[in-house]
């Protein structure tokens, strides 16, 4: 439908060169053709009168010959021209008296029984036609003109119809691309739109999509999913919250058995059964421990109906995460070199919060003794930048993505022993995520430890 105007534009064009390009092959051809003929008919009136007057004179038959050829041929030339000019015009007029004075002369000069001095002064006429022959060629040049300024008028015309119907035409195709742009593009607005609510976890809002039938279609097939990822999200957290409860209750028994037995109220335990004793408790910590991260961590996919973003002033929950960790750093001799310009981000406390506390706790844990590390916060084009960079053992490049992989535990914790549950980066990843921004790990400037850098924008969770 958008093409059809311009095919039509395009068709009227075309017709318009085509009609023009006959004409003018019509107007050049009798152009042509009539100042030839005209030109032929001087040319053969000069032959005729030299033949027919060296026959009168002379009375040799071949001379009267050749003014039956002549003659012939200004006939034909004289024909043609009346069948090429236009119908009661001075032009045609001309040729009509040519043609009557020429065959009157021609009558008396073969007239039998007439003297030869009357039919030679009679050939003295043939300067008359002569006359006659140079006007029709003036005619004829007269009307070339004219037809040339016909021609150029209907091209002219041709040219402005064209043009009229390119204007007519071409804004008609663009109101219909508009209109179907619009038609198409709004649709994909709003599943593009649905899609980004999926991905931040929203299936509470229902996908309507309004356009052409196909995509309608695949709305209805997103709100299908939307409720099907609704109803697997609903079984996840009710899955944590009672596989949490029922794992609480059986490790706060053993945790609780393991401190009697160390407390020695069954009586005394040797050196081996006292360590035995110790391991259980520690690894039942360990789990307990685990239990709750992954709690924690589920909790950070989906933001609770009743949670409301703030306006945060990050600099000041920075140093709040700092002051808790004061006590392990001076034990550690550990520095912290910060530089944090005053930001506010629209965003969720608790998980900013822990965002931060989980980057610094993973920065002290691997942290060497008599080390420092840099604490960088700053905003940029919107933008809220928030880097930290240590002086650890760095993490491999091929591992730099998996880390923030739930229960992913990276090869240099293990080596060096350090214990953990592997949710701690993926933790962070999800407050960083829940605010539409992304964290991600540099090379560090010098060679070495571990570069974290987490930029966010600063009205990331408003709509």
């Amino acid at each position: 439908m958008v093409q059809l105007p311009l095919i039509l534009a395009l068709g009227s064009a075309l017709y318009s060169l085509e009609t023009m390009s006959r004409f003018s092959r019509d107007t050049i051809y009798r152009s042509v053709h009539m100042t030839q003929g005209s030109r032929m008919l001087q040319e053969q009136l000069v032959a005729m009168e030299r033949s027919v007057k060296q026959f009168l004179v002379l009375e040799d038959p071949v001379f009267l010959d050749n003014y039956y050829r002549n003659r012939e041929f200004f006939v034909s030339a004289l024909g043609e021209l009346l069948q090429s000019v236009q119908k009661n015009t001075v032009l045609e007029r001309k040729l009509r008296r040519l043609e009557g004075y020429e065959f009157d002369l021609y009558t008396l000069l073969l007239r039998p029984g007439l003297d030869n001095q009357i039919k030679l002064a009679a050939s003295d006429q043939f300067r008359h036609l002569r006359g006659l022959a140079g006007q029709v060629w003036h005619l004829s040049l007269e009307q070339v003109g004219t037809t040339l300024e016909q021609l150029e008028e209907r091209s002219s015309q041709a040219r402005a119809q064209t043009l009229t119907n390119l204007a007519i035409l071409l804004p008609v195709a663009i109101l219909l691309l508009i209109f179907f742009i619009y038609l198409i593009i709004r649709p994909i607005h709003q599943l593009e739109e649905a899609i980004r609510r999926l991905g931040d976890r929203n299936f509470k809002d229902p996908i309507e999509v309004q356009g052409p039938r196909d995509l309608e279609l695949l709305g209805q097939a997103l709100d299908w999913l939307r409720t099907r990822l609704r109803m697997l999200e609903a079984e996840k957290q009710r899955f944590m919250r009672n596989i949490s409860h029922e794992l609480k209750t059986p490790l706060a028994n053993i945790h609780e058995g393991a401190e009697l037995l160390d407390d020695r109220v069954v009586g005394e335990l040797n050196t081996e059964q006292s360590e035995i004793v110790h391991i259980i408790a520690s690894n039942a910590t360990k789990l307990y421990q685990m239990i709750e991260d992954l709690i924690r961590y589920s909790q950070m996919q989906q933001v609770e109906e009743n949670l409301r973003p703030q306006v945060i002033n990050m600099a000041v929950l920075v140093e709040e995460v700092l002051e808790e960790y004061a006590d392990r750093l001076r034990i550690n001799n550990i520095r912290i070199q910060s530089d944090l310009k005053p930001v506010e981000i629209i965003g969720f406390p608790m998980f900013l919060r822990t965002m931060v506390d989980n980057l610094v706790s993973n920065a002290v844990k691997y942290s060497p003794p008599d080390s420092e590390i840099r604490i960088t916060l700053y905003r940029r084009m919107g933008v809220l930048y928030f880097e930290i960079l240590d002086q650890g053992p760095g993490i491999a490049p091929e591992e730099r993505k998996r880390v923030f992989d739930a229960l992913y535990q990276g090869s240099t914790g293990r080596k060096l022993g350090i214990e953990g549950t592997g949710l701690g980066l993926a933790i962070v990843n999800e407050c960083v995520i829940m605010h539409r921004g992304q964290v991600e790990i540099l090379d560090p400037p010098d060679g070495k430890g571990t570069f974290f850098r987490v930029s966010i924008p600063l009205n990331g969770v408003v709509n």
